[in-house]
């Protein structure tokens, strides 16, 4: 996905992450041996793969890329 304008961005962004708005985090947790095994991620590793729960019973896995290739990282922001 090529994107060229910030206007793009949004629409993106909106698209593939809407869902996080207005849901609340219940919590934030490193990820099981058999979550980690379903994923072919290595679950003795320094780094450690998280997993954030929303109340609703959804939630979301930081990853490296969308291929999954490995565990991501989640950077804390000002707020805005």
């Amino acid at each position: 996905m090529k994107t060229t304008t910030y206007a793009d961005k949004v629409k993106y962004v909106s698209r593939d992450y809407g869902f996080m708005v207005g849901k609340t985090v219940k919590q934030v947790r490193p990820m099981t041996q058999e979550e980690c095994d379903d994923l072919a991620w290595e679950f003795e590793h320094e780094d450690y793969a998280v997993v954030v729960v929303f109340t609703d019973g959804t939630g979301f896995i930081p990853m490296a890329d969308e291929e999954g290739n490995g565990s991501g990282f989640l950077a804390e922001t000002i707020s805005s």
